[in-house]
């Protein structure tokens, strides 16, 4: 398989003019957890932004439309995954996360030198992973330079894109991660660390939402010095777990909804003899206005009876008169 080098770069001209007009757009404040406000990037654990998604149907439903595969080029050459989620009804906004784990030991207390993620030696007793996704802000500097900040030299070793028909939303992709969290929620090195963990996300989502475009940028993927490291084989269990979860949500979801339509039925209820009542007042009120017109009508139509048979009146007495007069005339 060729690999293209990092120092390639494909112009596009929806990425250059997303660069030129970034900085005048503002970022969407309806969708928390995905999209977010200029400031310190905060990390938070899967599950509370699973929880997070929650607040906010916007959020929920902003879509996947690119995922890119990132490696630290030093040290102990940390995997992630950035994650690009576009807003569902304010179509320029594009918000990109970063999705990694690490160990909750020793994250407490000592520093990440240039954003390195901590790996430790094999141990003896577990260590509670660390899994976190990253909203980052809204603000001048490229995403490339937030993540040099964040996680010091690297690379980018796939993309993978989803077309605008097939992409996962924000509270699919947050099940899948707590899936996994489940799944494997201990630290181990030798099989759940940052490389099983991007690489299984990574293929979940490939494998769920088939319908996709994969770019291969570089080579290193799950290695360490050039060397493969072992990892638990899992994605086809996690998708299995995936589905399962995934139908329990909808149907959660179909449960609320019938609920909530169910307390507007009663609500409608209670409420009907009020509407009944003013429903009558109404066709009472229209009633009373259709009889007075009738009324009105009618004595209309009896003034011009009435006026009809004076002037009938008036003109047989004018030619009575006239005949009168006739015949006097005659006799004289």
């Amino acid at each position: 398989m060729a690999f293209k080098s990092k120092s390639v770069k494909r112009f596009s001209v929806r990425n250059f003019l997303a660069a030129i007009l970034h900085p005048f757009m503002s970022s969407p404040t309806d969708a928390p957890g995905v999209f977010t406000p200029a400031g310190k990037p905060s990390h938070i654990d899967v599950g509370l932004w699973h929880s997070l998604l929650f607040t906010s149907e916007l959020s929920a439903q902003c879509k996947l439309e690119r995922m890119v595969y990132g490696k630290c080029t030093i040290e102990f050459e940390h995997e992630f995954l950035l994650l690009h989620f576009r807003h569902p009804t304010q179509h320029h906004a594009v918000a990109i996360l970063t999705l990694e784990r690490t160990c909750a030991e020793n994250t407490t207390g000592s520093s990440r030198s240039a954003g390195q993620a901590v790996i430790v030696s094999p141990s003896v007793s577990p260590i509670t992973a660390k899994d976190t996704i990253t909203p980052t802000t809204n603000s001048s500097f490229t995403i490339d330079s937030y993540v040099t900040q964040e996680f010091g030299p690297h690379k980018y070793l796939f993309e993978l894109d989803f077309p605008a028909s097939a992409r996962p939303s924000a509270m699919q992709v947050s099940i899948l991660l707590c899936v996994l969290s489940k799944h494997s929620p201990m630290y181990e090195l030798l099989q759940y660390q940052c490389y099983w963990y991007a690489y299984t996300v990574w293929e979940a989502l490939k494998k769920l939402f088939p319908e996709h475009v994969e770019r291969p940028l570089n080579e290193g993927r799950s290695r360490f010095k050039g060397q493969p490291i072992k990892k638990a084989e899992s994605v086809n269990t996690v998708c299995e777990q995936y589905r399962a979860e995934w139908a329990r949500f909808e149907e959660a979801v179909g449960e609320r909804r019938r609920a909530k339509e169910e307390e507007e039925r009663r609500g409608r209820a209670q409420r009907q003899p009020e509407v009944d009542d003013e429903r009558r007042q109404r066709e009472e009120a229209e009633r009373k206005a259709n009889e007075a017109d009738k009324k009105a009508n009618e004595a209309d139509k009896r003034a011009d009876e009435e006026r009809r048979q004076r002037e009938e009146a008036e003109a047989e007495l004018n030619r009575m008169r006239a005949r009168m007069a006739e015949l006097e005339r005659c006799a004289a």
